[in-house]
């Protein structure tokens, strides 16, 4: 393996080289700690994989203090290739393939007809390792895909959190064995239920997160008493999403901890307190979440995946605030987090949190929170940026950029100030993690308003200074509005995600509006290996019938086996009267699309 490594990285810049080296030595140590202690490990991909953002060009002091945190590696990894894989191979493959031109739906799997994933939130996917080597080959019976599902659960009924393998199936072709045909009639080949569950008493609304050897997965409990969970899964409970089992048999367990009820450090218990928007960020290195809650109190809490976990400590950032996901970033050693309208950032002790400062990004003129998703880390390059419905003023939609000490801001505008649900992150290019914001052609894609309409969406790509980085207050492309369908509704965008496949980098989109059938309906594929550059570019491939649009998307392999390469998100709202869905009628779905262009 290390020859590989050395070998790609001849006649690259030194200082790089030492740099990803000593990434992929201490992550390797962490790895193998992990596989010494008798588990396999694998590529965890969820929510926080976005909002944590690692480029190349970091200097050795600062890629030895990533290095503290897997997704570094993950994410370089990804990034240069080592990620080309097949199912059962046991070598990555790095050279280019010949790519595919239709984006369609290669599977859709019934969630229930209460509830699916919730708007804003993210699958969480994991790869497994059979070797415990750096390598990764795709696997039909270990690779699995998490959705939580925002509904009570019922023991013999509905479930609301359930995982799926044998993922990589399709209509043309499959790689993997194909799962019962539900309905009969339909033509798409399935994956299979890996299990399903029905935990505790409450909805899960928020992201799941899996441990590094796939063996646990944490979520929160968002309705009624917001619990944080960690559940120990055992293959083959539960037949489907509304025949859920219980934790408990057969060696399946879950830890719950009613975490805004401790009262220990700054913080008072606050059993009425519930928890809307904060999904958990997990701390690998220190086996430690951060999570928030409705009442505007972060916490910490220890011994997440071994152990009994626990609230060790706390800090209220705003009394009442409904408070984002937060970022852990290793290399300042600080947190970040929103409270919908400031941006906050604090100091990690061993027993407490500290209040660096925070920094105002939008007024109050709004009934929702401006700021609906945690800030996005870019813990090589020093800035920090958040994506708002409105600025200060409550006169437009922006991205915001500021530095890791937060005594710095600058603004784009992308459309007026939205009046519709809510305005989600964008993603970066490839351009932007080849060398950061200095990259020639680094480009943020965001999606605001259109320039007339505060309630429909369109595209924005923002540039950056080659000097200094900063983020440039004029976007370089607006309004583009064919990311919208043609007619023209009213609609949100899912959170944007980007997939750098080795030669050619896409985006993904998902627009519609959450618990209707009304808005666009729609997914989205652009080519973005070189910056879109008029407001009249058309996306590469679209796919209709997501109805109420999607939740973010998890990609998961670079690969060149039939299916093995793919997205998966879930659908935001049952079909209108007289329509049904791939995986029933009224029901909502768990979809994977394949990466348009890559078989």
């Amino acid at each position: 393996m290390w020859r590989k490594v050395t070998r790609r990285l001849k006649g690259c810049d030194p200082i790089f080289c030492c740099a990803i080296l000593i990434t992929v030595a201490i992550s390797a140590l962490l790895f193998s700690q992990t596989q010494e202690a008798g588990h396999h490990i694998g590529v965890t991909w969820d929510w926080s994989n976005r909002h944590m953002i690692f480029t190349n060009g970091a200097s050795p002091e600062v890629a030895m203090a990533a290095a503290r945190d897997p997704r570094s590696w993950m994410n370089w990894m990804q990034r240069s290739g080592f990620l080309f894989r097949r199912p059962g191979g046991d070598e990555p493959r790095l050279e280019p393939r010949p790519l595919r031109r239709r984006a369609r739906i290669d599977w859709a799997m019934s969630l229930g007809p209460t509830a699916g994933m919730a708007l804003g939130e993210t699958p969480a996917k994991f790869g497994f390792s059979a070797s415990g080597n750096l390598t990764f080959p795709a696997s039909c019976n270990n690779d699995f895909v998490v959705y939580t599902i925002g509904t009570a659960p019922v023991i013999g009924g509905q479930a609301n959190v359930v995982a799926f393998k044998n993922l990589y199936t399709g209509t043309a072709s499959s790689s993997c064995p194909n799962g019962p045909q539900t309905p009969p009639t339909t033509n798409l080949k399935q994956p299979t239920f890996l299990w399903s569950y029905a935990v505790g008493t409450g909805g899960i609304s928020l992201s799941p997160v899996t441990s590094l050897d796939g063996t646990k997965v944490a979520f929160i409990e968002s309705a009624n008493r917001p619990m944080f969970d960690v559940l120990t899964w055992v293959a083959g409970q539960g037949t489907d999403a509304t025949h859920a089992v219980a934790p408990g048999a057969g060696g399946s367990s879950v830890t719950r901890l009613d975490y805004t009820s401790v009262s220990t450090g700054n913080c008072t218990a606050n059993p009425a307190a519930s928890d809307a928007n904060s999904s958990q960020y997990i701390d690998y290195g220190s086996n430690a979440a951060y999570v928030g809650a409705s009442n505007g109190v972060l916490y910490h809490i220890r011994d997440v995946f071994s152990g009994t976990p626990s609230v060790d400590f706390c800090i209220p950032v705003k009394a009442g605030a409904n408070l984002t996901s937060p970022v852990y970033n290793a290399v300042n050693n600080r947190v970040y987090i929103s409270d919908g309208f400031s941006v906050y950032a604090y100091q990690v002790n061993a027993n407490s949190f500290t209040l660096i400062r925070s920094i105002t990004v939008a007024g109050n003129g709004t009934s929702a929170d401006p700021i609906a998703l945690s800030p996005m880390v870019d813990s090589t390059n020093g800035f920090i940026y958040v994506f708002s419905g409105t600025n200060v003023a409550n006169n437009a939609s922006v991205v915001s950029q500021m530095n890791a000490d937060l005594t710095s801001q600058v603004q784009a505008s992308i459309g007026p100030a939205f009046t519709g649900q809510f305005i989600f992150d964008g993603d970066f290019d490839n351009n932007y993690f080849a060398n950061g914001p200095k990259s020639a052609g680094a480009t943020l894609y965001a999606c605001g308003t259109q320039s007339n309409s505060a309630t429909k969406p369109s595209l924005y790509a923002l540039s950056f200074s080659a000097t200094t980085g900063v983020m440039n207050t004029t976007p370089a492309v607006s309004d583009n509005r064919n990311i919208n369908a043609g007619t023209n509704p009213n609609s949100t965008c899912s959170p944007l995600v980007t997939f750098f496949d080795g030669t050619t980098d896409r985006l993904f989109v998902g627009v519609g509006t959450s618990g209707v059938a009304t808005g666009a309906n729609l997914v989205s594929e652009w080519n973005i290996t070189n910056r879109i550059t008029s407001s009249a570019t058309a996306p590469n491939n679209t796919a209709g019938s997501e109805w109420g649009g999607t939740t973010a998307f998890t990609p998961d392999n670079v690969s060149t086996s039939p299916q093995a390469a793919s997205v998966y998100f879930g659908t935001l709202s049952k079909p209108a009267t007289g329509n049904t869905t791939p995986c029933g009628t009224g029901n909502f779905c768990a979809v994977k699309l394949t990466q348009a262009t890559l078989q």
